[in-house]
């Protein structure tokens, strides 16, 4: 299981695009509601440089909340890095692999200041490439983990009521997940890594939440951009050790 919780380009000191649609900044990627995008004027050869303001050790990548269509090549979502805004071939760290939720790579770590996303989806009917959320940070291994003590629960906002012959009138919502993950007793710095996150994240910042990892095969547990709901307790077992639950709802 792995958590995500900084994305290091809400601090980013610039950005550098091909092009912007008027309404749609790129500096909307910082924000938290997946519906405030980034849009491009193009969907060629687009590209995103982040200056981190200093070199920053990554081992997380991800875009979320985007419109990148499912005839984008295995190849044609790229991150780069480099001690400079100059990109080359040589310069590319990962290979992004396009899914239509959420866009998530985990790699080796590596320190830069300066960082490229690259995106070419030329057959997008769009005719731009939009997106929500990009991330850059360190991802928390969560260990031991959840992968058989958890509940997923399809949720809804729609909005019905009932008339006194029963007759219904309802507005169609959204729906999200929720997961509810129990843990076995845990001590040590696994115990305060989760302190660390959950005081860093509350319930007001969102969150990559992966389940399995780098699995995304699974359909109720795919990776997701969500928050903590409600607290966290701690229940000890013994010899400083303690079971723990988490709740997370996806956010949009």
């Amino acid at each position: 299981m792995r958590i995500a919780y900084t994305n290091l380009i809400d601090s980013a000191s610039s950005f550098t695009v091909l092009g912007t649609a008027t309404g749609f900044p790129i500096t909307n990627v910082q924000e938290q509601r997946l519906s405030v995008r980034y849009r491009s004027t193009s969907a060629s050869g687009q590209t995103i440089i982040i200056d981190l303001g200093a070199a920053q050790t990554v081992t997380t990548a991800a875009i979320l909340g985007h419109n990148i269509s499912a005839s984008a090549s295995a190849s044609s979502i790229l991150v780069s890095a480099n001690s400079s805004a100059s990109f080359t071939a040589g310069n590319v760290i990962a290979t992004l692999t396009r899914d239509a939720n959420a866009i998530v790579k985990f790699f080796t770590g590596v320190s830069f200041q300066h960082w490229q996303f690259s995106i070419d989806d030329p057959s997008n009917t769009d005719g731009y490439i939009e997106i929500g959320r990009l991330w850059l940070g360190d991802y928390l291994t969560v260990d031991p983990s959840s992968l058989l003590d958890f509940t997923v629960t399809k949720r809804r906002s729609d909005m019905v009521a009932f008339g006194k012959n029963r007759q219904k009138y309802a507005t169609p919502g959204e729906n999200w997940r929720r997961f509810e993950l129990s843990f076995p007793a845990t001590g040590g710095s696994m115990l305060t890594a989760i302190q660390t996150m959950y005081d860093a994240v509350g319930n007001h910042s969102s969150l990559i939440f992966c389940n399995f990892d780098t699995d995304v095969s699974y359909s109720l547990v795919y990776p997701v951009y969500a928050s903590v709901e409600g607290d966290i307790s701690f229940r000890h077992d013994n010899r400083q050790r303690y079971f723990y639950a988490i709740s997370l709802e996806e956010n949009k």
